[in-house]
């Protein structure tokens, strides 16, 4: 994983510039470039460690540097009662697997010869703090595409593939069975679905969908902004808890979720809790309920394939073509991609009659 600072040292930043020259150089207030590319560098350095540090991503993915993962897939073999003579039927098991994604980003800073002639620090500094949002946007909305996302994406002309769907995709995947919490399972067992209305009963059915692969509590329930009240409605979803607030002064019979500031509470179920986490990104009505082992875990549901050359960072690269001045068409460039590792690991759903539709996520 690619860390640190993408100062002038880093050769990330073009190679041959020079930090004495860069000197010489002045926008129209009389800021350096070597104190503006500095200041760039830090900006990048800050913002690419919190990619990884949101709770909410982190917990949902895992960093390969992979082009592709291989899984077991469930099998019908089992022991076989012992004869004198006779030999057992040679098994063993079975894996499938896919291809992880791998996409280069762009973000023009349109930095051109006659702005940087007479910028002015607070428009680069403008500048700078929306590309930086715009890397933040991109890393959340490659992640929650794929989580909710229906159908596979090619790579080449292999496939990178979604949390199972029923066969759609690939008809060879099957899950390996747990016998012991409710049975096997074909290969048109689907993880992507609609259950038509937010209740405590459908939300159950959603958590026996996780439970019978064999995890276990707490899970991940990831909502719509939109839709958080009908997630607190206790009417509805009974087993709610909300979490405890430092400015209130509970009675000694409030039941109290003792949870992070950036989940809205828990929600009981027979099977275990789910700690409830809202995002404006996702549209109403589609929720998910997933399984996280913790902050960059590699048996969390989604993985990251990072650059070979930049990790997961963002780099700064001088443009294609320079007059001037030395930040003059200068991009920021990303090149990351995310694949699923884990296909019953998580669940995606639409709250709705209809038959489930990739959404758009924001």
């Amino acid at each position: 994983m690619a860390t640190g600072w993408n100062d002038l040292k880093q050769w990330a930043l073009p190679t041959y510039w020079d930090a004495s020259e860069l000197r010489k150089w002045q926008l129209a207030d009389g800021t350096n470039y070597e104190g503006l590319v500095a200041d760039i560098g830090r900006a990048l350095a800050i913002q690419n460690a919190e990619l990884l540090a949101d709770p909410l991503i982190a917990g949902l993915v895992s960093v390969t540097d992979e082009i592709a993962v291989e899984y077991a897939t469930g099998t019908s073999n089992g022991f076989q009662v012992h004869t004198e003579y006779g030999r057992p039927d040679q098994k063993r098991g079975a894996t499938t697997g896919h291809m992880l994604p791998l996409i280069a980003y762009d973000r023009a800073l349109g930095w051109t010869w006659d702005m940087l002639r007479r910028a002015r620090r607070r428009q680069i500094d403008a500048d700078i703090a929306d590309a930086m949002k715009d890397l933040k946007d991109r890393w959340q909305k490659s992640v929650l595409t794929r989580l909710f996302k229906s159908d596979y994406d090619s790579v080449g002309t292999g496939r990178s593939m979604p949390l199972a769907d029923g066969g759609t995709a690939d008809s060879g995947y099957v899950p390996i069975a747990y016998p012991e919490r409710g049975g096997t399972f074909l290969y048109t067992h689907d993880h992507i679905s609609n259950l038509n209305g937010i209740t405590q009963a459908n939300l159950e059915t959603a958590v026996l969908n996780l439970w019978e692969h064999g995890y276990d509590a707490p899970f991940e329930l990831l909502v719509a902004h939109a839709d958080i009240s009908s997630w607190t409605d206790t009417s509805a979803i009974t087993g709610f808890v909300p979490k405890a607030d430092g400015l209130i002064r509970y009675g000694m019979t409030a039941d109290l979720a003792n949870v992070a500031n950036d989940y809205l509470g828990v929600i009981e179920t027979p099977y275990g809790s789910c700690r409830v986490r809202a995002s404006g990104r996702i549209p109403t009505t589609y929720w998910s309920l997933y399984k996280s082992y913790g902050a960059l875990d590699q048996r969390n549901p989604l993985v990251v394939r990072q650059s070979p050359d930049y990790g997961t960072s963002a780099i700064l690269m001088k443009g294609d073509h320079i007059r001037e001045y030395p930040l003059e068409e200068a991009i920021l460039f990303l090149e990351v991609g995310v694949g699923v590792m884990d296909r019953v690991g998580a669940t995606a759903y639409l709250n709705g009659a209809g038959a489930y539709s990739t959404p758009t996520i924001s």
